[in-house]
């Protein structure tokens, strides 16, 4: 039986390439391993995946008792894949907070506090001397510059700008120009509907006991979304999430914009600001840093 290796749902580019690279790694050790996604790709995987030369992940929707699950990019059952309390979990490798996840067998468990999950892959690969290939390489760069922000990101580590760095040389490409043209393609909102953008890199995740949702997209076109601020908001109110915050992240003024449902106190409190829709947060880019932890507090006394 396969190993399927998956990120969450509503895919980014880290957790579409951390499948691949995980997949990769573990062929190499001798376990038969698929590489799967929960969802659509977005525009920046697509890039990073046809710059490099590597096919996409197999999208699958669930999974059932027996299946042997390897999650990367999380932790959550709520960020991941239907049916999965009912499978096996036999791994994990993941940069963000334990979510509450437990299970019934023993599992290998990695989780860094670092700024991408393809950096803990990368120290892993290094740990089982397993050469990595310059598509592999290439796609896990992708995923750090992505998550970094180039290594603009608060998130940013020592341990990814070495990754980055070490990665950029096998793959042949330069960090800061290679970086500007992934996010370039991958940042287009041409297309997108405002529920596609809301949910394009959206997670739910529970506030002392009131459901919570958190959506960033990140772009270069800022003026695209505040001129439909109403229409996300329309689309926004009428979730059935308690509370649900939307950041637009200006990757050039490294700042987000929120569009959101919730209480103004709230967002006042958490980002220390005026509240208002649209309000611009400066320096805020990072969900996982900053929005998450600034929200988790003052949502829970409400």
């Amino acid at each position: 039986m396969s190993l399927l290796v998956f990120g969450h749902k509503s895919p980014d580019t880290d957790s579409i390439c951390s499948c691949i690279s995980m997949t990769y790694l573990k062929k190499s050790l001798g376990v038969d391993a698929v590489a799967c996604c929960l969802g659509d790709l977005r525009k920046e995987a697509e890039f990073a995946l046809n710059y490099f030369g590597v096919d996409a992940p197999k999208r699958i929707d669930s999974v059932k008792e027996g299946d042997q699950c390897c999650l990367v990019d999380h932790n959550e059952f709520g960020q991941s894949v239907d049916g999965l309390k009912d499978a096996t979990i036999v791994e994990i490798v993941d940069h963000h907070k334990l979510g509450g996840i437990s299970t019934s067998t023993p599992l290998t468990v990695t989780i860094k506090p670092w700024g991408c999950t393809n950096t803990i892959l990368y120290y892993m690969y290094k740990e089982n001397n397993i050469e990595i290939p310059k598509e592999i390489a290439g796609l896990m760069l992708s995923a750090i510059l992505s998550d970094t922000l180039i290594f603009r990101s608060p998130t940013t580590t020592e341990f990814d700008k070495t990754a980055g760095k070490a990665l950029a040389e096998i793959a042949g490409v330069d960090c800061e120009k290679y970086g500007m043209e992934m996010f370039k393609a991958g940042t287009s909102l041409d297309g997108y509907t405002v529920d596609e953008i809301v949910n394009m890199d959206f997670k739910a995740f529970d506030m002392g006991g009131k459901k919570v949702g958190i959506g960033q997209v990140m772009t270069l076109d800022i003026d695209a979304v505040m001129e439909k601020k109403d229409d996300f908001l329309k689309y926004i109110n009428g979730t059935d999430f308690d509370m649900l915050y939307l950041a637009v992240t200006d990757i050039i003024k490294e700042g987000s914009y929120l569009i959101y449902k919730s209480p103004d106190e709230i967002v006042k409190n958490a980002f220390d600001v005026d509240a208002k829709q649209g309000v611009f947060v400066e320096g805020l880019v990072s969900r996982k840093k900053q929005i998450v932890p600034n929200l988790t507090p003052e949502v829970e006394k409400f």
